[in-house]
Formats: structure tokens, sequence, C-alpha cells
């Protein structure tokens, strides 16, 4: 370091600090971006689809191939509910276990249309429908140039942030997985309304007024979580605009009967969250709500501003004693990050809006498993926030020369170090952006893997297949939503025993009757509590029907879930109408079940090699 508090390598005299300075402050340098961006989501038009994107299709399929998916053509995120559940369950769609009371259905028309194009133009035919996304993407990357061109006055600072989120690896999840469109669809409409509201504050479009709660109302219709542009709008409102406080707030009774409009449609239609255990709606269970913000909120956080991608840590129940560590680690780094913002946030009124509007845009991304596609509201601020940051590095710009050895001068020398290594983490994410948006080949490959197991002859439709182990449901269900969609012969009905998390144990008691005990009890990994909150708890002696086999519960946990049932079906295990496969290293396999009054245990998992088809250098069990 020099006598003057600047920090001096050769890399920041020549090399790459200097090009990316020098580029990043053209004129035209944002709209370079946003082609760019949008070109780094393109490698997904080769991915295909996958999971919930033929969920989509039988359900927009007339008449459906599945009779519990029968749906409105504008109703296709109505996942589970009370009217078609007990159908999905019957013939092994959903499992066992799922409350047919739970309700999992999401408001989002607009979404929904996007998917009838689809259906209507190019059915099945993926490379259109990552376009279509991609575009979609396209148009948010548009929207946030704008909104940083009105937002920052300093064009490089607004470059940066812009670079910040439109070449975060994070966009790729716009297209990587068609179903979740909802998260483009939804930002890209909800991102001109708050571009509307800070051009009509500034005098600039008078009707600004009315047309961005309009869009705000359109964007929450493209996808609940364009709640958080209200965030933003709220945080300008306190931040960067001038007169008596109430005043200012007052002014925002547009965004607020728009809120309470749509509000209003999503329980009055029997929209929202009941019974789920991933999920939470945070009016109707605001405690469990708290909780769930309190361990994603800080993972969200910190997959934002460069750490840990967020979706990793939805395996974090694989490896338990790690969870502690990858939380407190988010914990640190985006502790770390904040603490080097203050001197900024005491400053600016910008930084503090979009302080304010990152971290409440935290609420609606907070109540279900995290992932990094719900980023995309949260990342409108953030990246402002880490541009303010990185640009010093940049830019080689330090406050007045503190005195040798003060508080001051440390600070100084951390705050740059930090900022470099944000831009290292930057330039690191642009990388595996394009990865990222080929996100889908992952899935497509464990169900394809699952499905390999699972004869497809047209004798196969007269047959009732018996999963004993997947490692997840998804292993089980959607091999069969596929066929479905795909006109793929598959068996009459599917059962899904257990899963893999641990050991099965399976005590054959009678020619009917298998006895069933994973070590630990059912429903331990998040796939299988997607429709089973444990405020409905198991007890014991229920009986439960699914189809040609009932499932009765003989032991429970303290906290109610199943430790052991008993699965009469109506015929001998070994009849010919039963098609049994177990998980077996990295995919499905004939099984045989034991004989009367013997016990076999299928050993838990690894679920390392279940998702990706080899096995890792460590082993991947709970």
């Amino acid at each position: 370091m020099s006598g003057d508090g600047q920090l001096k390598s050769p890399v920041l005299e020549r090399g790459l600090y200097r090009w990316l300075r020098t580029w990043l402050s053209h004129p035209v340098a944002d709209q370079v971006i946003m082609w760019l961006g949008f070109v780094l989501l393109l490698p997904s038009l080769s991915t295909g689809l996958a999971a919930d994107d033929y969920v989509h299709t039988a359900m927009l399929d007339k008449p459906p191939p599945i009779e519990g998916f029968a749906r409105a053509p504008l109703d296709i995120f109505r996942f589970c509910d009370p009217k078609f559940s007990p159908l999905l369950i019957r013939e092994g769609i959903f499992p066992w276990w799922d409350d047919p009371e739970a309700r999992l259905a999401f408001m989002r028309p607009i979404t929904a249309a996007t998917h009838v194009l689809d259906h209507e133009l190019w059915r099945n035919v993926g490379w259109a429908m990552h376009l279509h996304s991609a575009l979609w993407g396209l148009l948010l990357l548009a929207g946030v140039r704008a909104l940083y061109r009105e937002w920052i006055d300093d064009r490089f600072l607004g470059t940066l942030a812009f670079a910040l989120y439109a070449l975060d690896d994070a966009r790729g999840w716009l297209v990587s997985w068609v179903a979740a469109r909802n998260a483009a669809v939804g930002t890209a409409i909800s991102i001109w309304a708050l571009v509307v509201h800070v051009r009509e504050r500034r005098g600039q479009l008078p009707l600004g007024k009315w047309l961005a709660p309009v869009l705000l109302g359109l964007g929450l219709l493209g996808s609940e979580g364009a709640a958080a542009i209200g965030c933003y709008v709220l945080g300008h409102t306190l931040f960067m605009e001038r007169g008596p406080l109430l005043r200012r707030v007052l002014r925002l009774w547009p965004y607020a009967i728009v809120v309470v409009l749509w509000r209003v449609a999503y329980v009055s239609f029997d929209y929202g969250v009941i019974g789920s255990g991933v999920y939470v709606d945070p009016l109707r269970e605001p405690l469990r709500f708290a909780k769930m913000f309190l361990e994603n909120a800080p993972i969200l956080l910190g997959s934002q501003f460069g750490g840990m991608w967020s979706d990793t840590s939805v395996m974090l129940f694989i490896l338990p004693r790690l969870k502690i560590v990858i939380y407190l680690a988010s914990v640190l780094f985006a502790g770390a990050v904040i603490v080097a913002l203050i001197p900024g946030l005491r400053r600016s009124p910008l930084l503090r809006c979009c302080a304010f509007g990152a971290s409440v845009s935290l609420i609606p991304a907070s109540p279900t498993f995290v992932a990094d596609r719900l980023l995309t509201w949260v990342a409108i601020g953030a990246c402002v926030l880490l541009a303010s940051l990185i640009a010093p590095v940049l830019q080689r710009i330090s406050p007045a020369p503190p005195a040798v050895g003060s508080s001051a001068a440390s600070t100084s020398v951390w705050s740059m170090r930090l900022g470099t290594l944000l831009l290292f983490l930057f330039l690191v994410g642009i990388v595996f952006l394009p990865g990222r948006s080929r996100g889908t080949l992952l899935m497509r490959d464990f169900i394809d893997r699952a499905g390999a197991g699972i004869p497809s002859d047209p004798s196969i439709a007269s047959k009732t297949l018996v999963f004993v182990n997947p490692p997840h449901l998804p292993f089980a269900s959607y091999p069969a939503i596929e066929r479905a969609a795909l006109h793929v012969p598959r068996p009459h009905a599917w059962h899904v025993l257990g899963t893999a998390t641990t050991p099965l144990r399976l005590q054959r008691i009678d020619a009917r009757t298998l006895r069933v005990s994973p070590l630990g009890g059912f429903l331990q990994n998040p796939s299988s509590r997607l429709s089973r909150s444990e405020l409905r708890p198991f007890a014991v002696g229920q009986d439960i029907p699914q189809g040609d086999m009932n499932v009765r519960v003989r032991e429970i946990t303290p906290e109610g879930r199943p430790l052991s049932v008993e699965m009469t079906f109506a015929r001998p295990l070994e009849d010919g109408l039963y098609v049994w496969r177990q998980w077996l290293g990295s995919g499905a396999v004939p099984f045989t079940p034991p004989p009367i009054g013997a016990t076999v245990t299928l050993p838990a998992v690894d679920f390392g090699e279940a998702m990706f088809g080899y096995k890792l250098p460590i082993s991947l069990r709970l």
C-alpha cells in the first residue's frame, strides 16, 4: 500500500482492471452487456424439457392424459388442491403420505398464457420454449438497464451494476427450466413499474402515477414475487424523494389498492399455500414464516453477494453436520459485505433505497426452499450495492489519507480487498452462466435414468409399478408424468413405498402385506414434505388407501411422522400385476419381495451417485 492509502499492483496499473474500467465507461457498454447477457442464455436452447415442463403439457392437453391434471388453461400453477389431489394420490402420481387437503396453487395467469402459447404453437419443442423464456429474460434486462440509467447518474457505476446483474450466473435460471418462467415474466413486467415510477416522480411521465401501479398488478399476475417491486417503490419514496414523509407515503395509495385487490382475488379464488412442509404463506402462518426467513434469508443474501449457490443448500439435509457450517459461512460473508457498505449507506440515499428494497425483497423469496431463481428481484438493489464496493477497486478511489495506524486506514484496505474478492467472484460467475442456463440437463438425466429401469412395452399399461425406495420423489413421479405427456406406455398405477434417505427395512408379514420401516421414519427429506406439513401429524392405526394398496400406520415419531407402516396389497406380492423396482447405484433395477416371515434391509442411497450417475469422491449419505 502506498502512503496515500491506495492499493498499488501491476494488475491495477495495466491489465484486466484497466481494461474493465475503460470498457465499462464506454457510452454503449450497457447495451453490449444486455445483449451479451441474452446470448449467454442461449445455450439452454439444446437442453430440452424436464419435470414440471411435462406437468404443464399434461395439464394443457385436452383431455389430460392424467385425470387429476384437469385444469383450466390459465390455472396450470395449481399443483395441489383438494379437488384434484385424491385422484393423483389414488393413481400414485402423489405418494400415499401426501395430505389430500393440502393446497399449493399460484395465481399466475399471464405466465400461464405464455405456456398456453407454447403448447399451441410448438408443443414440447424444447428449443422454441427456451427461446421464448430467453426473450422474457431480454425484456427483463432491458428494464434493469433502463432503471439504472434513471437511478444512477454516474454512468460507470450504473454500467458496472448492470453488468453485475445481467452477467450473474444466477440469471441462468431465467431459461434453464421452462416451467420456472414465472420469475422471468413477473420480473420483466414489474421492473417497468419501477422505471415508470421513477420517471413520474421526476416529472417526466405524468401518466406514470396510474401506469406504474397497473404494471405492478400485471407483474403480480405473472408471479407473486413481483410484490418485491413494491419494496423498491417504497424505498424510493422513503429515501430518494423530497417533501413531508406522510405526504410522500400517502401518494402510494394506488399501489396499495392494486396489492389489496390482488390479495383479495388470490384468496377468493382459492390460491395460496396450505398444508405444505416446504412452502409457507407469510400471512397464514407468520411464526413458521419467521423461522423459515431466519434460516433462508442469510443463504439467499450470501449467494447474491457471490457466495455459495443457494440451490445447493437444498441438499444440506444429506450432510446435516455441514448445515450449520454453511449457514454460518453465509451469515459471516453477507455480514462482511453489509459492514463494508455502512459508510456508503450513510452518504447515499440511492444505496439506502437499494438496501431497503433488496432486504425486504427477501421476504417473498424466503418462504420456500432456497434457489437462485428467487434472486431476480433481490439482485435489483443488491447489484447497485455491490457495484459501490467494486467500483473503487477499478477506479482506485479511496478516502482522504487517514492517520497511519488508525482504524480508518485498516477499514480502507479491508474494503478494497473485499471489493477485489467480490470482483473476482463476479468474473468467475460469468464463466458459469452458460452452464447454469443448461441446468435442465441434470434433471433430465436423473429422471431418464429412473425411467430407464421401468418397462415401456405396451403390456405395462395394464400393470402396477411398485417403486420400493427412490432417492427422492421426483425419481419416481416424474417418469410417469413425462410418459403421459409424450404418449409413451406407462403403468396404470404407481406405488412408492418410501424413499432411500436412510436404510429401509422391509418385513414380509403375509402373502399380501409388507411392513416398511425407514431408519428415522418417513418424510425426512424436503421433497417428501412438499404436500405434507408437520402441522398435520399422522396417528397410529390410521388407514390410507391408495388404489389397490392400503397403508396402515403402526408407529409414529414424537413429531407425528410415520415410523413404521404396513402396506397391504389387493393381490399376493408375487402376482404378475405388480412390477417391482428398487433404486440401486444410479438407477432403478428389478426387486423381489422377501418371502413370508423374512426381512430385508435396503441401504441408504448415495445421493451423489443417484443425482449424477457416478460415484463422487465422497459419499453423500444421511
